[in-house]
């Protein structure tokens, strides 16, 4: 037994400060009992229920444990605060975690209102006692998954908006697979050609320009699971304006994408996203030197839940 607290109609708090599971509180409101009650936590790591473990050797977030008198049902929500290793999640968002309660041979999983990737701890209301665990949510398993649908629009505030569309009839970029980024906003439209994870070049609709990259950029390559992205450098042809033969200028660029924390949009927290950053500096005949950074948060079946320009952020306004 790792903690025990008779509690009564008056309400309570159960909490755990050290070992195996430090930082475990259930918080007990008044009225959820109608007579005092021992409430107890027990360690069952040695015992898991089915479903507890997922059939693989990787390390579960956080060992089961036992909420008792089991199947004691409340009178009113109480909240359970439980903790768990954030390093062992693989493979999804450090935040796409849930609580598995395991009642019998019913195993239900409950997501959370409070996620901590910090301090490692998750929040849920809780009706009835019974064994729980944190495991991980749904993995979905391919980026391209987490990407904005093509021929798609979001609405972002300040004006600006967000396409994914294919390149247009007559487009210098292209191939079977190319398709572009359309970032528009008070006096900016800007496009960046993808071929598929590559970036092949920018546009400037505003300012009336086109940069052609004469070797394409893997950005999406780089991940939590891969190398560190190298220094990237090109020569870019610059059309300014578009109609004019290109003059050669350079681009360096650096992207990455890598698990995002918890993220709230509209009063809606996403525990499963991807946070893509992208750095562009170069060196042009025509706007001379000068570096751009881009960051993008995407959720799987959502596709873009904000983006920042030079440190200036912008989030969706509707899903």
């Amino acid at each position: 037994m790792l903690a025990a607290a008779t509690i009564g109609p008056e309400g309570g708090v159960v909490a755990i400060d050290s070992g195996l599971q430090a930082g475990l509180r259930l918080v007990v409101p008044p009225g959820a009992l109608k007579v005092p009650t021992e409430i107890r936590v027990r360690d069952v790591s040695l015992e898991p229920a089915p479903g507890t473990f997922a059939l693989s050797y990787a390390v579960p977030p956080a060992a089961p444990f036992r909420l008792e008198p089991v199947d004691l049902r409340l009178e009113e929500l109480a909240t359970l605060r439980a903790p768990y290793t954030v390093r062992n999640v693989h493979n999804t968002a450090p935040g796409n975690v849930r609580l598995r309660q395991v009642r019998g041979v019913n195993v239900i999983d409950y997501e959370p209102t409070a996620v901590n990737v910090v301090d490692g701890w998750i929040e849920v209301p809780l009706r009835t006692l019974a064994q729980c665990s944190v495991v991980a949510g749904e993995r979905v398993g391919r980026i391209d998954a987490y990407w904005q649908p093509r021929a798609s629009s979001v609405a972002l505030d300040d004006g600006y908006s967000f396409h994914v569309e294919d390149a247009p009839a007559g487009s210098p970029f292209t191939g079977t697979n190319v398709y572009r980024w359309r970032i528009s906003g008070p006096g900016v439209e800007d496009l960046i050609y993808f071929d598929n994870n590559s970036i092949l070049g920018r546009e400037s609709n505003t300012d009336g320009w086109r940069e052609t990259w004469y070797q394409s950029y893997p950005a999406w390559d780089y991940h939590p699971a891969s190398l560190p992205p190298g220094s990237f450098s090109t020569i870019v042809g610059v059309s300014a304006p578009m109609n004019l033969l290109p003059i050669s200028g350079q681009m360096t660029a650096v992207g990455q994408w890598s698990w995002g924390a918890p993220r709230e949009v509209l009063d809606r927290v996403l525990l499963d996203n991807v946070n893509f950053q992208l750095t562009l500096a170069w060196n042009r005949h025509d706007i001379g030197l000068g570096q751009r950074d881009y960051s993008f948060w995407f959720a799987p079946g959502i596709g873009l839940l904000a983006f920042s320009q030079d440190g200036v952020v912008r989030s969706r306004l509707a899903f």
